[in-house]
């Protein structure tokens, strides 16, 4: 039994193997798969693990201690201390050297001979001295010799006797077996279109067409990394036996643009919307269909007031928007539009009103805090009547000591001398009975 060495027959199930052998540093043990060296490593000081390669069973594992031989683990030196540790490792090393050179020598079998013509052969345990026998035998000095008649068919190497074996014009037809002649013996750019039978070329025989190749209706052939197969074209585009490609209805996903496709409005529908025109949506900052709901033949239907606003065409920061919170529930109030170009007078702005009537005897209107200085400026001296058709009128201007005389209805009262008699006050009081 080896005392520096252990081999396994590897099951294929486990990469760890007990270590059987003593050892003085884990630097001294290796590990051979197959006569290769292993890499490993160490659960413990008695298991190792092999890393690579990966044991698939029936590999020979070979685990080896080799004690240094270069280098003494222990140098003696004079006036040092002699200690039980430095005296038991120098005479491991020297013993464990010991052991790997025996093991060394009984790889040989105790009834090894060095009889003539003999050679060393390993049984799987140790090398035994054996005769070489049968096909080839071998002399003391290692000359080789194949027997008489001992070559057969399978001995031989396939492809391994070449023309200058054989005689000028030996191999005619009878020696070839029908089919026998493969590519290898065809010499390259010999065959000819005339050695071809029509038709007779499919594409099973080209190595680039899978062996199920059919000529299949509308099938592409495609490389699927070692020849192309014969499939057909489905999913978001199909093809005719034409070449002619359709891209399926509605397959066309935004994942599927690049986003750096710049895609120009003429490719929109028939391009008559503008690039500048769709940018105008930029300024969009919510639903354009819930802006434009009930958009149907020009009229526009029901818009909240909040989404609603009119913009200046100069400066879009300008916006008129409307607010009918104050209307009753269930109430549609109506705005008509005058038939003028015109300008809308503000509740709480100053406006001069034109061409304007103000009935204030209307039911339920009234015209108050009229002041004497909000009337316009008339002529000095008149004043103010109702004459027959009951319109506003004046008064004619009178002179200095007249008085204000009724003309009865129909007619305007008129500035007139004063009756003799009349004093100043009665026609001051005259004119203020008026």
């Amino acid at each position: 039994m080896a005392n520096s060495k252990v081999q396994y027959t590897a099951d294929g199930s486990t990469q760890t193997f007990a270590v059987t052998f003593p050892f003085i540093s884990r630097n001294h043990v290796s590990v051979e798969v197959d006569g290769v060296a292993a890499t490993f490593t160490w659960n413990n000081d008695s298991q190792i693990l092999i890393s690579s390669p990966t044991l698939s069973g029936g590999e020979a594992v070979l685990l080896i201690r080799s004690t240094s031989q270069d280098t003494r683990l222990v140098d003696y030196v004079d006036g040092s201390n002699l200690t039980e540790t430095d005296l038991d490792l120098d005479s491991k090393q020297a013993f464990y050297m010991a052991q790997e050179s025996l093991d060394e020598l009984t790889l040989l079998d105790d009834d090894a001979k060095a009889t003539s013509g003999y050679i060393l052969v390993a049984d799987g345990t140790d090398f035994k001295s054996v005769a070489v026998s049968g096909d080839v035998t071998i002399s003391t000095a290692g000359a080789v010799t194949i027997g008489a008649g001992t070559v057969e068919t399978a001995m031989i190497e396939a492809d391994a006797i070449n023309g200058t074996r054989l005689a000028d014009d030996a191999v005619d037809s009878e020696h070839y077996t029908d089919g026998s002649i493969d590519t290898a013996h065809i010499a390259d750019l010999n065959i000819t279109t005339g050695k071809i039978a029509n038709d007779a070329i499919t594409g099973a025989k080209i190595a680039l067409f899978d062996d199920s190749y059919a000529a299949t209706n509308t099938h592409i052939l495609v490389a699927d990394g070692t020849d192309f197969d014969n499939v057909a074209v489905t999913g978001d585009v199909t093809i005719s036996n034409a070449g002619v490609t359709s891209i399926g209805s509605e397959v066309i996903t935004n994942a599927d643009i690049n986003g750096s496709a710049a895609i120009d409005a003429s490719k929109i529908h028939n391009g008559t919307v503008s690039n500048a025109e769709f940018a105008y949506l930029n300024g969009v900052t919510s639903a354009i269909q819930t802006q434009l709901n009930s958009i149907v033949a020009g009229a526009v239907g029901d818009v909240q007031d909040n989404s609603f606003r009119i913009q200046d065409d100069g400066d879009n920061t300008k916006e008129l928007a409307f607010q009918v919170s104050g209307v009753s529930s269930g109430t549609t109030r109506t705005l008509t539009v005058p038939n003028a170009s015109d300008t809308i007078v503000g509740k709480a702005t100053t406006d001069t009103l034109t061409n304007k009537t103000f009935d204030a005897n209307g039911t339920g209107n009234s015209l108050s805090n009229v002041d004497v200085a909000d009337l316009a400026a008339g002529t000095d001296g008149q004043l103010i009547t109702w004459g027959a058709d009951a319109a506003a009128t004046t008064v004619a201007t009178g002179n200095s000591g007249q008085i204000l005389t009724s003309n009865g209805a129909g007619a305007a009262p008129t500035f007139e001398t004063a009756a003799t008699g009349a004093t100043n006050g009665f026609a001051i009081a005259m004119a203020v009975a008026l």
